[in-house]
């Protein structure tokens, strides 16, 4: 249940929202724990309620921090590169984690746990790349800029080495907006299939989404819709992409996709202006007629790679030298 103060009434007297700690049983094997800088102030930001059903929820005062624990195994690197088709061959044969998955588990933790919050824009800068079976860290700060907007910092670590910086915007929910729900015999069977397949492959029950209280969203979830720009850019620009140092994604009108139309959502890419260093592709995610989201990615060339020390490197170079035809699927993202 979602607490909204949109009256004068001091937060001292009403919590901000409320998290029910159930749906951490929604991960698999990640670990989330909840953190709060004034626990043992006489203003904590968290105070642990149980319900009249035995159910325990965490009521939100002020700004705490999340931190989500996992490791990604190459099996299910392969498996999401195939549930997003991604054609990138160094996530099968070398020891990298794909990048719209680590922006996947950024993203979606917070729709699984926050079904109340809507994501306005996502902008989230790699600075390294992140390798199979390595304990991976993110760090969530959760701060409210008024009482119902809210600005998330994300910090993604591997062991010492920083991967990526993550600001996310978003706002609550108001108590009296109206849900648009979607018929279940209209949902397109194939597609939620995919879906269904990609919440495994991160390693979250997928019900844990679909299922917001007393009705089922069968909306596509944002952080699947993020994970799809990688995926494009390297199947169009095959051997000319690189890796993406930025990546930014508008959801302002919070609307979701619905999974009911024939194809699924649609990634349309644009090229601006050619430069040495860069490449800054424009993205739009459609749907039939209509196109839901905008954004932006920013992608070294692959020349970028060769001058760094990292493990990545063996696996290109021996990729590069292989076969001409496969040299046109390598674009690390």
């Amino acid at each position: 249940m979602l607490f909204v103060d949109n009256t004068s009434m001091s937060r001292a007297q009403f919590p901000i929202f409320s998290i029910p700690l159930k749906r951490t049983d929604g991960f698999v094997t990640d670990k989330i724990c909840f953190r709060d800088a004034k626990a043992r102030t006489p203003h904590p930001g968290l105070t642990l309620k149980t319900d009249h059903h035995n159910d325990r929820r965490l009521l939100v005062w002020d700004k705490f921090l999340i931190k989500h624990e996992y490791k990604v195994s190459k099996q299910q690197g392969e498996r999401f590169v195939d549930v997003t088709n991604d054609n990138n061959l160094i996530h099968r044969k070398g020891n990298i984690v794909p990048g719209a998955m680590t922006v996947s588990k950024i993203i979606l933790p917070l729709e699984v746990l926050f079904p109340e919050l809507e994501i306005s824009s996502v902008n989230i800068k790699f600075t390294s790349s992140a390798y199979y079976d390595e304990r991976t860290c993110s760090l969530f700060l959760w701060q409210f800029v008024s009482n119902d907007y809210i600005q998330i910092e994300v910090k993604t670590y591997q062991q010492d080495r920083a991967i990526a910086t993550t600001i996310i915007l978003g706002r609550l929910k108001t108590a009296n907006k109206q849900v648009k729900e979607i018929d279940e015999d209209t949902v397109n069977k194939k597609c939620l299939a995919r879906v269904r397949d990609y919440f495994e492959t991160v390693g979250i029950r997928s019900d844990f989404y679909f299922q917001k209280g007393e009705y089922k969203d069968y909306t596509y979830p944002l952080a699947y819709i993020a994970s799809l720009p990688s995926a494009e850019i390297v199947n169009q620009l095959s051997g000319q992409g690189g890796m993406i140092n930025i990546l930014r994604m508008d959801f302002g009108s919070y609307e979701r996709i619905p999974i009911t139309g024939d194809k699924g959502p649609e990634v349309k890419l644009a090229r601006a202006k050619k430069r040495s260093t860069f490449n800054k592709i424009m993205t739009e995610i459609a749907e039939g007629l209509v196109t839901y989201y905008r954004g932006l990615a920013i992608v070294n060339p692959i020349a970028k790679f060769h001058n760094s020390k990292e493990p990545v490197l063996d696996a290109i170079n021996k990729l590069i030298s292989t076969d001409q035809q496969e040299k046109e699927y390598i674009a690390p993202t």
